[in-house]
């Protein structure tokens, strides 16, 4: 028996704060500089985060539409857990630091796709489908702001530390608790397809075969998709590069999680107002180009205060990322809404690896700051694309 809305609601938001409550998320890319992995090294890992997330990423979609989804968001933090208990023991491995990425990979593919379809179905269900925006938007503010709680906790666990991998190391054992919580309250979840389908779901290969097909047969699903896995990944990607900036620029240490835990729960704000902004299809490709010009601009940093700057090109393309999304939900005809979600995020990891790789390549050559100016003018050419889609018909909102 399924609860109330309302009550299905308030466990979603929870799940979602508590399965981004990571106390390390502050500072771990830091924590690999200072244990000697260097930036093009960095790079590889995140490459390398991406590159098994593709691999599992479809067949754990198909798992999330043949089998109850709630299941997969239960078992989904316990993987998660992998992750910190292989940093916290890796001293300075870098094999280590890539096994750990390879449980984070797995949690977040049972994760990715199985809680959006299963958050729009149950929509669909009570006859909101056309408010979706708004409920994803508010689940997306839940995980920033527990990746907001988690880095500021982290930032200052790491500083009151007398040595600072030390205090690292701490934050990696701390991201362990709210991940247990999320499994257990997850158990409350209930998949509305049990109560309310009168036939068989489709096989766990007919829903890999659905998914691929509705993407063949709907031009609006392929422009989103390229609207988000190529427009913008960059946001996505080079955020993961932020703390290393804040070393670059001498940003004190106990000021990492105070400025990513402000810039978060920033964004978190805009993800739940971002439904106000649906219909203005404009903000769709100049959003991402003010991004690119905040993003030139942190490139002369020569002060830490041009982390602001840098804050500021992730903030503003928050509404886009959700609406798009949203957008993507509605889009969707078939049954298998969790696999083909799935492809969409299995697309956004692929060009994730070629960022992740290309931009470590180019901040080794030239230099960190450099590389972000660079990442902006791409950012511009993208988006004169988007203006050009947008102008020919296509709507990245609903």
């Amino acid at each position: 028996m399924s609860v109330s809305f309302s009550r299905f609601l308030k466990i979603i938001y929870s799940y979602c704060f508590l399965f981004d409550f990571i106390i390390c998320y502050a500072i771990y890319a830091a924590f690999f500089t200072l244990s000697g992995i260097g930036i093009l090294d960095i790079g590889l890992l995140l490459a390398f985060w991406s590159g098994s997330a593709i691999i599992l990423e479809v067949f754990s979609g198909a798992l999330s539409d043949w089998l109850d989804r709630s299941w997969l968001l239960i078992a989904a933090p316990l993987l998660k857990i992998g992750t910190f208990i292989c940093w916290a023991l890796a001293d300075g491995n870098f094999w280590v630091f890539g096994f750990g990425f390879l449980f984070w990979s797995a949690g977040q593919s049972l994760y990715s796709g199985t809680l959006e379809a299963l958050l729009y179905e149950r929509a669909a269900h009570e006859g909101k489908e056309d408010d979706y925006d708004e409920y994803y938007g508010k689940a997306n503010a839940a995980e920033k702001l527990g990746t907001a709680a988690g880095v500021l906790l982290g930032g200052f666990v790491a500083a009151w530390s007398v040595h600072a991998l030390d205090g690292m190391v701490v934050t990696f054992w701390l991201s362990i608790p709210p991940l247990l919580v999320a499994s257990f309250i997850a158990i409350g979840l209930t998949d509305i397809r049990h109560e309310t389908e009168d036939s068989e779901g489709l096989g766990y290969w007919q829903n890999i075969g659905e998914a691929f097909a509705e993407f063949k047969r709907l031009p609006e699903l392929r422009f989103i998709t390229l609207y988000i896995a190529v427009g913008l990944i960059l946001f996505e990607e080079l955020e993961e590069f932020y703390t290393i900036y804040y070393v670059v620029v001498d940003l004190p240490l106990w000021l990492f999680g105070v400025v990513g835990a402000v810039g978060i729960g920033i964004a978190a704000i805009f993800s739940a107002y971002a439904h106000r902004l649906n219909g203005h299809q404009a903000l769709g490709w100049a959003l991402p180009a003010l991004g690119g010009v905040l993003f030139i601009i942190s490139s002369f940093a020569n002060h830490a205060a041009y982390v602001i700057v840098l804050e500021l090109a992730y903030l503003v393309a928050i509404p886009a990322a959700i609406l798009s999304e949203a957008r993507f939900q509605q889009v969707i005809e078939g049954q298998s809404r969790a696999t083909t979600t799935s492809i969409l995020y299995l697309i956004q990891n692929v060009m994730a690896l070629s960022v992740a790789f290309l931009f470590g390549w180019l901040a080794q050559q030239l230099d960190l700051l450099s590389a972000f100016g660079w990442a902006g003018v791409v950012l511009l050419f993208v988006s004169a694309w988007m203006w050009w889609m947008i102008k020919d018909g296509h709507k990245p909102f609903s």
